[in-house]
């Protein structure tokens, strides 16, 4: 038996299958219903998303010899011929390559004559745009008034380019992109009625991909499906795409507002030598930017968009900071007319170093002050470091015997809250009292550091550690 793709096994046949487009489902349902039908229809929207899929249902829906409450009952004669394309009434014309004034003739011509074997005779015009002025101009009269039973429906994907006279003789049904869960849902079916194993996350990329067209994420299905094997993960999904995941766009999200320049270029080059499409990457980190923005931007986010657990991750972090992101990103494409791609990327994330620092300017005030009050603080310690250790060697000069005080005047000291700490070898401890220094100055404390050549601590500064609170620090003896 010769095989059948995705795309067409899994066609809708009924209203009722097809996935979304509620307002057109209705509006056509209830005009098979009551009989109450245009004579022409444009179905206008985006690719794959069901406008030749709908226009064939109503084709069998209005030649159907038994049709249930509006719906084709798919076993008559008319409904099979049909989805076999061999209605005699049912004319699908690609008006990208039949788009001359001679083929609308042509068309005019033969709608005369009355349907041979159906109820209807139905025109299907796909990519109607692509008809040329003369063509349009061609069909209105036929438009305005064609023949009993005969059915125009004109399929597009860009709205803006049918005639304003074309128009307003037709009756117009917009279709709107798939949600990304409609996808995910008609994909999981698929799945399990071909018993496909699969991993959500791979199918939510995979419909993420598909930008809301239906028809193209079926068909991404089944490619990725043929590639791993019966299996759909998503890393058979990265691979099969050449763009990284969603989880992986978020991460390199998160690098970016962490200002984790390093490890945002490291994963830039990652992708790069894994052969991932760079472009594709650049525009799904924008999207997933501009979900941020919208989410922090709105008192209600989730009217608007599918609010998820990364999302609420943000919940700290300024609008102002991610606006900042969202100009970087874009501004890299008008960057990458002077140079790479890649080095423009590069440089957009090195941008990025200062998204860390960005306050909101509700917080300003109070950063400032918090700013300004660390600032007095370090003085502070400064100031009161400085004064001890002027105390102490003041005062030091005339209770220490010189060799003492020359000695911890070339010693390295600290201030640990009020004291006053020298760092000391285990031969400078025999050239100090530090019983007699420990007794006049009490705040005076002592990190004694051992030498490899001592096998553990030496009994000497051990002692000195237990006497005066010495800290003893083992290192390498570089000697």
């Amino acid at each position: 038996m010769m095989y059948v793709p995705f795309a067409r096994k899994y066609r809708p046949r009924r209203f009722s299958e097809v996935v979304g487009q509620e307002v057109p489902k209705r509006i056509l349902l209830n005009s098979v219903r009551t009989g109450r039908l245009a004579h022409a229809y444009i179905f206008a929207g985006p690719r794959g998303t069901g406008k030749t899929t709908l226009a064939r249902i109503l084709t069998k829906a209005i030649n159907c010899l038994r049709p249930l409450d509006g719906e084709p009952c798919l076993e008559c004669e008319n409904c099979i011929s049909i989805e076999k394309g061999s209605f005699p009434d049912l004319i699908e014309i690609d008006a990208a390559s039949n788009r001359g004034i001679d083929d609308i003739r042509a068309i005019r011509d033969a709608v005369s004559y009355t349907p041979i074997k159906g109820k209807y005779k139905v025109y299907i015009l796909d990519e109607a745009h692509m008809l040329t002025k003369e063509a349009f101009n061609a069909l209105l009269k036929t438009l305005e008034e064609p023949p009993p039973r005969t059915l125009f429906i004109l399929c597009t994907t860009e709205y803006e380019k049918i005639l304003p006279t074309i128009l307003s003789r037709c009756q117009r049904l917009l279709f709107g992109k798939l949600s990304t869960n409609e996808i995910i849902t008609h994909l999981k079916n698929i799945c399990e009625k071909e018993g496909i194993t699969y991993e959500e996350s791979a199918l939510k990329d995979i419909a993420m991909v598909s930008d809301g067209a239906m028809r193209d994420a079926v068909s991404l299905l089944e490619q990725a499906s043929v590639y791993g094997d019966g299996k759909v993960s998503q890393e058979i999904v990265e691979e099969f795409l050449g763009i990284p995941s969603t989880e992986k766009i978020r991460d390199f999200i998160r690098l970016l507002v962490r200002s984790d320049v390093d490890f945002a270029l490291s994963m830039l080059d990652d992708m790069l030598q894994r052969g991932f499409n760079l472009l594709r990457f650049w525009d799904l980190l924008e999207e997933e930017i501009r979900n941020l923005i919208i989410y922090k931007s709105l008192k209600d986010p989730y009217k608007v968009m599918e609010v998820e657990d990364f999302h609420r991750e943000f919940d700290h972090v300024p609008i102002n900071a991610l606006l900042y992101l969202e100009k970087v990103i874009n501004t890299a494409r008008a960057d990458a007319r002077t140079r790479s791609f890649q080095r423009a990327c590069e440089l957009a994330i090195i941008k990025t170093l200062i998204v860390k620092d960005i306050v909101s300017i509700s917080e300003l005030p109070n950063y400032l002050t918090a700013k300004t009050a660390e600032e007095v603080s370090e003085k502070q310690v400064k100031e009161e470091s400085k004064n001890l250790a002027e105390e102490f060697f003041e005062k030091a000069q005339d209770v220490l015997k010189k060799t003492e005080y020359n000695l911890l005047k070339s010693l390295s000291y600290t201030v640990e809250g009020n004291k006053l700490v020298f760092t000391v070898k285990s031969d400078d401890l025999k050239v100090l009292d530090v019983e007699r220094i420990k007794k006049h100055f009490p705040f005076v404390e002592f990190s004694v550091v051992s030498t490899e050549e001592e096998k553990g601590l030496p009994e000497f500064a051990q002692k000195v550690k237990d006497l005066f609170g010495g800290k003893v620090i083992k290192h390498e003896s570089k000697g």
